[in-house]
């Protein structure tokens, strides 16, 4: 884990109401914590599979953006920001959406309803916001 960059990130998401969302690339960058993401995953395929799976998903063209909403900003000073819910914003299926994290194990895959917390999406994102989370 690179701690330099871990700090960094904690430090800009604090100022941030909660519940704090970054962009999935910068919650991966410099990331290697297999508690931060899938943390209930009986066999976690790594931090790297979860960056590739979410890289080619960000490619697609149905894809506009992929946020992590942090759920634990600082679990302590050995660990990475924890996320288990992904916002995929675009146009993209729930039902490609699931085949697509379908080696991620999520638990559930679904559109962002009025009730979940979305701050700092546009109105356009919130509309299009599909959660992806893990129990």
């Amino acid at each position: 884990m690179d701690i330099a960059k871990c700090k960094a990130l904690k430090a800009e998401l604090a100022s941030h109401p909660e519940p704090q969302i970054v962009l999935l690339e910068r919650f991966f960058d410099g990331n290697d914590d297999e508690g931060s993401i899938g943390c209930n995953l009986m066999e976690h395929p790594g931090i790297d599979a979860f960056r590739s799976v979410f890289s080619a998903l960000s490619a697609r063209g149905d894809v506009k953006a992929i946020y992590a909403q942090i759920t634990e900003l600082d679990p302590g000073d050995d660990s990475w920001p924890f996320t288990d819910s992904v916002l995929v914003v675009g146009s993209i299926s729930v039902e490609d959406l699931k085949l697509a994290l379908g080696d991620l194990e999520p638990d559930e895959v679904g559109p962002a309803d009025s009730t979940f917390p979305t701050p700092g999406l546009s109105e356009a994102e919130k509309k299009s916001a599909i959660v992806v989370w893990w129990d």
